[in-house]
């Protein structure tokens, strides 16, 4: 999606990366690919008959050689061929749009999950698009950038995949956390909550059972100054009695 009011220069732009890149042409260089079959080679070919867009760059076939010209072509519906479906192929759809406004509601009309977000602005415009839609990552400014550093989760998010890999992500990928617990018999007083009869023993479970969070909405984890300090810095009472131990035999 594209501003109307950069349409054209947005086009000649691209027209003239497009000769930068590729002098003589892109069909008479090797730093182009070929379509990498004639299968998909006729189903892109059929989705470039099939749209209802205005070809304004590229467009030249050649089924001898599976080649396929950088193409960019404007369409005017988010129901067009070309962009209600990936080509996975040198076809570039451009739907002009309104306002950031238009452009984040049909983001989410097209796809709400999508694999990656390539959103260009400012600041401002390029935050708003991340809060207000759902990706599996985000490249803001460029393209796919965040799916090329191996030491960032790539993966997706709704119906676009699940999980993510890439370093650590792989290992937490393929791994199970199994959950064990281990009740000894002495801890039966203290579970009798969970046996009838049930009366008076509210107050008793709700003490058992409710924990409220280490962190806030944004995920991010509180710091209790007194708490750090009684505890020596341990993330947990256990810790912080193994480290009051250790600091009374350091005495002796």
């Amino acid at each position: 999606m594209v501003d109307k009011e950069i349409l054209e220069p947005f086009i000649a732009e691209m027209k003239a990366a497009l000769k930068q890149f590729y002098p003589d042409g892109a069909k008479h260089t090797d730093d182009f690919a070929r379509i990498v079959n004639g299968k998909q080679w006729s189903r892109l070919k059929k989705m470039l008959e099939d749209t209802k867009g205005r070809i304004v760059m590229g467009g030249d076939m050649d089924e001898s050689q599976r080649y396929l010209e950088p193409t960019v072509i404007v369409v005017d519906s988010p129901s067009d061929p070309l962009v209600a479906e990936e080509s996975f192929g040198p076809l570039i759809p451009i739907l002009p749009i309104e306002d950031l406004d238009t452009a984040i509601r049909i983001a989410g009309e097209v796809h709400r999950t999508p694999l990656g977000l390539y959103p260009f602005g400012n600041k401002q415009e390029t935050e708003r698009m991340m809060r207000e839609t759902q990706s599996g990552g985000v490249s803001v400014n460029d393209a796919l950038f965040h799916g090329t550093l191996p030491t960032l989760p790539f993966g997706g998010v709704g119906d676009s995949g699940h999980g993510a890999y890439r370093g650590r992500s792989s290992f937490d990928c393929f791994s199970h956390r199994r959950s064990v617990t281990t009740t000894p018999g002495w801890m039966e007083g203290m579970l009798d909550v969970r046996y009838p009869p049930y009366e008076g023993k509210l107050a008793k479970f709700k003490k058992m059972s409710e924990l409220k969070p280490n962190f806030d909405r944004n995920g991010k984890v509180k710091f209790n100054l007194l708490s750090y300090v009684l505890s020596l810095g341990a993330d947990s009472k256990t810790e912080g009695l193994i480290r009051y131990a250790v600091v009374l035999l350091g005495e002796f």
